[in-house]
């Protein structure tokens, strides 16, 4: 089975490192977030995948969409 590093990125305003990691943290697992997109990389390929390119459902259970990232 591959091995593959998933991130996810965000830009905030914070007054710390850990206050910024606090804010990162409460917006991804809030359910309603619509944080959806991830770069994923494995030995082969880096792709962004979005889970819902449509906004419809921050569940990630809609239709993804998978990019090959420039």
């Amino acid at each position: 089975m591959p091995e593959y590093q998933v991130t996810w990125t965000i830009s905030l305003d914070a007054s710390n490192p850990v206050a910024a990691a606090r804010q990162a943290l409460a917006i991804h697992r809030n359910p309603a977030s619509w944080a959806t997109v991830f770069t994923v990389e494995s030995d082969t390929e880096t792709v962004t995948v979005d889970l819902d390119p449509e906004y419809q459902d921050p569940s990630g259970n809609g239709s993804p969409q998978v990019t090959l990232a420039a």
